[in-house]
């Protein structure tokens, strides 16, 4: 397997994925239920992951209001698991606001001086993102993190290795 790496690279050098968990790393049903075991598709996101090393991860979902960090690594191999390496601010809930994840992330990126970090989504609510957003890859609360999901995502992942 090729691997795509950048020699000596720091924390802030890294590329980043804002992950989602529900309807990404599981599928949900029709009414939000969850239709097979937790982080089912973790594997396929953990292969792409061990590919493209200068991927960091920033928890985007609901999940990271539940859990620490350090709870949320332990979903993920020992081979991954030091990669996600934290978790986006929340907006008040209580002020209503469009694109809220986008706009969560984009509050991670200034608050962490990494403004200019390439960076994509994999999010399943295409309504937190602006309408056609490049920089998310969308997947079907249904099918999850399937196949084609996998392939759009190693898309933008190449994208970061070329821009190099």
């Amino acid at each position: 397997m090729l691997i795509h790496d950048v020699s000596g690279r720091t924390g802030d050098s890294s590329d980043l994925l804002f992950l989602d968990v529900d309807g990404v790393l599981h599928p949900v049903g029709v009414d939000y239920s969850f239709s097979s075991r937790f982080f089912s598709h973790l594997p396929r996101l953990e292969e792409l992951l061990l590919e493209f090393k200068s991927v960091d991860v920033i928890i985007s979902s609901d999940w990271r209001l539940a859990e620490s960090i350090e709870q949320l690594q332990r979903y993920f191999s020992a081979e991954t698991r030091h990669r996600i390496i934290g978790a986006t601010p929340q907006i008040d809930p209580g002020v209503a606001v469009h694109h809220r994840r986008q706009l969560e992330i984009q509050a991670w990126l200034d608050g962490n001086g990494r403004s200019d970090a390439e960076w994509v989504a994999l999010d399943d609510w295409p309504e937190n993102f602006e309408a056609g957003f490049a920089r998310l890859v969308l997947t079907d609360p249904k099918r999850a993190f399937d196949q084609d999901s996998f392939q759009e995502l190693r898309s933008q992942f190449l994208r970061f290795a070329a821009g190099r």
